[in-house]
């Protein structure tokens, strides 16, 4: 039988879930319903990369070689094959490796 504070953890995650949908859907129906000047197109172009900086960055700080190291291999691999997967992949196994090997 379902207890008190279950139902109470289980209508919080369907309220956050019902929140976070319409954030984004009435985001995207926002932007189809107008149209955006070019200063607004670019700051949208470059929204996700500055999002992804400041997360990444403050993280970094305080962190050993393995991962700056491999941040940088990331990076340079995300600059050079324009994939997320593949630059995910290669930070990930960089890191472990890393980590393992040589800062043990």
């Amino acid at each position: 039988m379902l207890e008190n504070h279950d139902l109470q953890f289980a209508a919080a995650i369907v309220l956050m879930t019902v929140a976070t949908y319409f954030t984004r859907a009435g985001g995207l129906f926002i932007i189809s319903r107008v149209t955006p000047s070019p200063r607004i197109r670019a700051f949208l172009d470059h929204m996700p990369a500055s999002i992804l900086v400041a997360i990444v960055v403050p993280t970094l700080i305080g962190k050993g070689p393995a991962e700056l190291i491999s941040a940088g291999a990331t990076m340079l691999t995300a600059l050079y094959t324009r994939s997320l997967t593949i630059a995910m992949l290669t930070g990930l196994i960089s890191v472990s490796m890393l980590r393992a090997l040589v800062f043990t």
